[in-house]
């Protein structure tokens, strides 16, 4: 039973640094010859903190025949290189990227079928001794004090966890939480698929994306889900400040006839009109992100000024940590129409608690859910859904 004395004995065992390591999950990597499959972004992260712990890393696996290797200091193979079979029963292949659920059972699957006796994810190595933590702090990108949860943020924590609607949903609150404070993420349930996002099928009330805001289309991947999992959407507004990602949004909106009106905002999203400074990756485009050490300025603004009128029924956010300062900028919107709210609260450990409970100050009427999609609670993603 994941109930309030749960959640405050996990809060007291981190102030009294009594949270366990699920040791029966880690592998142990010193030693070890180690191979890291995946040499984009993530992977070559994973690559310097290792290195850093001067552990044996032996080379990178990725699939890609076009990357260009002389970057790498040690060599990146084909799955299928014959000179990997010296490392198919004793070295350690950790699968460096956050692959989704049925993405990480396909390569898997596919390097036992190559011979790899070892293969792990990253949610089944425990890198919480690498450099201090350095390794997930860095992916996280988190500026939060964890010893803030301990006193100023305490009764926060509480208060958002008592506005869950379900069981599931309060098991992972505490699980998420922990997993965090401790960076060990071996302990956290299998996420659902990455496909069964924002569609929360699995949560038995009627959702309306009639009027859907998209904040933060990437390249429209949410709109093509929604679309080719039969969801009726008729008016769309959809907000992606990258000019190239806005132009595919646009190119797929032209030949979907479903739906009827279109406006795509080449802006990002916050709590007012504003230019702000912008990180851009050209290895993780879906990374990017407001940053006062930014190499780009972008336009903000804030939705309750620009759709004015427009009463949209389903809002979802992904906007890579500036979710708190968005819901500020579509306070009325809430207070007025009550949409549907599909948030994502991985960006920072306080927004799984933060945005629940600005969200419940605008309006005291929606029902919670929390639900997560991929490995290590990224693409966690908080459902608020009003009671009328």
């Amino acid at each position: 039973m994941n109930n309030i004395y749960d959640l405050e004995k996990m809060l007291d065992d981190f102030e009294n640094n009594l949270l366990d390591k699920n040791m029966d999950k880690v592998v142990e990597l010193d030693k070890k010859s180690i191979l890291l499959y995946g040499a984009g972004n993530i992977g070559k992260k994973l690559y310097r903190k290792l290195k850093e712990g001067t552990f044996n890393i032996v080379g990178f696996i990725d699939k890609n025949k076009e990357i260009d290797k002389s970057i790498y200091e040690v060599n990146v193979y084909l799955p299928e290189a014959v000179e990997l079979e010296e490392y198919k029963s004793k070295a350690v292949v950790i699968l460096a990227g956050l692959f989704s659920l049925s993405v990480t059972k396909d390569i898997k699957n596919r390097l036992y079928e190559l011979g790899f006796k070892n293969v792990y994810g990253l949610n089944e190595i425990n890198c919480s001794t690498i450099r201090n933590k350095a390794f997930y702090e860095e992916i996280f990108n988190d500026p939060y004090n964890k010893e803030d949860i301990l006193n100023r943020d305490r009764d926060k924590v509480i208060q958002a966890f008592k506005l869950l609607e379900e069981e599931q949903d309060r098991k992972l609150y505490i699980g998420y939480i922990e997993s965090r404070l401790k960076a060990d993420f071996s302990n956290l349930e299998l996420p659902q698929d990455i496909c069964k996002q924002y569609l929360a099928d699995d949560i038995s009330i009627k959702k309306d994306y009639s009027r859907f805001i998209d904040c933060g289309g990437f390249d429209g991947d949410t709109i093509r889900n929604l679309i080719n999992s039969n969801i009726d959407i008729q008016s769309i507004a959809v907000f992606e400040p990258q000019n190239d990602l806005c132009r595919k949004i646009a190119d797929y909106i032209k030949i979907t006839p479903s739906i009827e009106f279109a406006t795509v905002f080449p802006c990002g999203v916050h709590s007012e009109f504003a230019k702000l400074k912008f990180n851009t990756c050209a290895e993780a485009t879906s990374s990017a992100r407001v940053d006062t050490h930014g190499d780009d300025i972008i336009q903000c603004v804030a939705i309750d000024d620009v759709l004015k009128g427009f009463k949209p029924s389903f809002i979802k956010m992904d906007i890579e940590g500036a979710e708190v300062d968005a819901i500020k900028g579509c306070k009325n919107t809430i207070i007025e129409n009550h949409p549907q709210l599909a948030i994502c609260v991985y960006h920072s450990i306080s927004h799984i608690w933060e945005i629940p409970l600005l969200i419940s100050s605008y309006y005291s009427g929606y029902k919670f859910y929390l639900r997560s999609y991929n490995f290590m609670g990224f693409e966690t993603v908080l459902y608020a859904f009003p009671t009328e």
